[in-house]
C-alpha cells in the first residue's frame, strides 16, 4: 500500500514592484490516523495486449490491492493522495472491508481487504504512465484512513535528511505526506534493496518500512519484506 497562479504585470512595473510574500504555513494539530498504505492505480478495459495487459480507451479505475490492520468502517473516507503525478488529494468512500489471510508473517497473519469506490476523476482516465510503469497501473497512491482534509504530498526536493527516521536514505522515499499543513512529513514510506537499505533500483529483493510521526517522534508501524 498534484495549484496554479498566474501573475500578469506590465514590464514598467517589473523593476519597481517589491519582492512577493512568502507562502506562510498555517499548521493544524495532528489528526489521529488508523491505517496508511501505498498501493497502485489499476485501470481496465474490454481491450487486453498480447501478455494480458489491459490496454485504453479504459473503462474502470480504482484504487487496487488496499490492506489494512484495522478494521475500517464501511461509508467512511479515505484521502488520495496520487504519487509522482500532477493530480490533487481526494477522497473516496470505503464501499465494504473484509478480513482475509495477509502476507507471510506469522505475528499478523490477518488484514482486513478494503474496496473503495471507484474513480471518477476525467484525470485517470487521460493521464499518461510514469516511465517504467503499464498503461492499466500507470502510478501509485497513498491511502489515509481517516481522510484528512490538508493531506499533501511532499517533492523529494523538500526533503532534508533531517526530516526523515534514522537510516532512511531520501532516495528510497517513495512517499511523503504532510497532515498538519507544515510542509514537513508527517507519513514517511521508503522502499529499498533488502541487502543494501541506501539503494532504491538494481535489487534482487525490496523491502520498505512506513513511519509516522507520534509526538514529533518517528514510529515505525508497518513494514514488510519478502517471504
Amino acid at each position: 500500500m498534484k495549484v496554479f497562479v498566474t501573475l500578469l504585470l506590465a514590464s514598467f512595473f517589473i523593476t519597481s514592484a517589491p519582492p512577493a510574500p512568502s507562502i506562510q504555513a498555517n499548521p493544524v494539530p495532528m489528526p489521529s490516523i488508523r491505517s496508511i498504505a501505498e498501493v497502485s492505480i489499476w485501470r481496465t478495459s474490454d481491450r487486453k495486449d498480447q501478455h494480458g495487459s489491459y490496454l485504453p480507451p479504459w473503462k474502470e479505475v480504482k484504487v487496487a490491492n488496499i490492506f489494512f490492520k484495522e478494521k475500517p468502517t464501511a461509508g467512511s473516507k479515505v484521502t488520495i493522495i496520487p504519487l509522482g503525478v500532477g493530480i490533487a488529494p481526494f477522497d473516496l468512500k470505503i464501499a465494504k472491508a473484509e478480513k482475509k489471510e495477509f502476507g507471510c508473517d506469522e505475528r499478523e497473519p490477518y488484514a482486513w481487504a478494503v474496496e473503495l469506490e471507484l474513480i471518477t476523476h476525467q484525470e485517470f482516465f487521460e493521464i499518461a504512465p510514469l516511465p517504467n510503469r503499464r498503461e492499466e497501473v500507470p502510478f501509485d497512491v497513498c491511502v489515509i484512513y481517516p481522510a484528512v482534509a490538508v493531506a499533501r504530498q511532499l517533492k523529494k526536493g523538500q526533503l532534508r535528511s533531517g526530516m526523515l527516521p534514522k537510516g532512511i536514505s531520501i532516495n528510497t522515499v517513495t512517499a511523503a505526506i504532510d497532515l498538519t499543513n507544515d510542509h514537513k512529513p508527517d507519513v514517511l514510506i521508503a522502499e529499498y534493496c533488502c541487502n543494501d537499505s541506501s539503494k532504491s533500483d538494481e535489487c534482487d529483493y525490496m523491502c520498505g518500512k512506513t513511519f509516522k510521526k507520534v509526538r514529533s517522534i518517528w514510529k515505525l508501524i508497518d513494514e514488510y519484506a519478502p517471504c
